[in-house]
């Protein structure tokens, strides 16, 4: 009989145990997902440029064309980590500004230069800097742009350029969604430059063919 009993009160105690031992192992589970949640980097949703509210450029042409001009690699490039590449939003200001609504000739836009480049920048290794954040890079973007009216014969009869650059520094530890906003902002800078500057030297130098 004590032999019985003292087996039935280890049974007891282990499953007590056993229980137990489960419901640590699901707190603990709650409590590393919980933590995870709390330390996962918040998401970045990027926006394009958009001229879709300005009102569009029209010209007496049949159509218009875009060339790209091919650049030589260079080792800082950077354009295709961005979220919307300079080359692209030369692209999405064509298609919301300019419009071709006459029955010969061409628009030609050229983008002779689309870069955007990032350059390490030097910065302290002494243990008192080393809770200070420093600039770490330098981001440069830049637009060269050429529009040109071409006739029926294929000659040129008129051209507009514009050039935009901008700059930004990006500090020591910066996250991933951090890195995207600012690219972001960079880029909505550019075109913005680029924008004012275009449509200027459209109505000076293409004002002919401005209906």
């Amino acid at each position: 009989m004590i032999g019985s009993g003292l087996a039935t009160g280890l049974g007891i105690v282990r499953g007590r145990l056993g229980r137990t031992g489960l419901a640590t192992v699901a707190l603990l589970a709650v409590a590393v997902i919980a933590a995870a949640c709390e330390t996962a980097p918040p998401r970045y949703e990027s926006t394009p440029p958009s001229f879709a509210g300005l009102p569009p450029l029209v010209f007496d042409l049949d159509r218009i064309e875009v060339v790209e001009l091919p650049a030589a690699p260079h080792p800082e490039d950077v354009d295709h980590l961005l979220p919307t590449p300079p080359a692209v939003a030369v692209g999405i200001w064509v298609t919301d500004r300019l419009r071709a609504r006459g029955t010969v000739g061409t628009l030609r836009v050229t983008v002779e230069e689309a870069s955007a480049r990032l350059t390490a920048l030097e910065t302290e290794t002494e243990f008192e800097d080393i809770f200070t954040k420093e600039q770490a890079e330098r981001l440069d973007v830049k637009l060269h742009v050429t529009i040109e009216a071409i006739d029926h014969n294929g000659e040129v009869n008129g051209s507009a350029t514009a050039e935009a650059t901008r700059s930004r520094t990006l500090p020591e530890g910066i996250t991933l969604a951090e890195r995207d906003r600012v690219y972001d902002e960079v880029i909505a800078a550019l075109l913005h430059d680029y924008n004012a500057t275009q449509e200027k030297a459209i109505r000076q130098y293409l004002a002919l063919y401005l209906l």
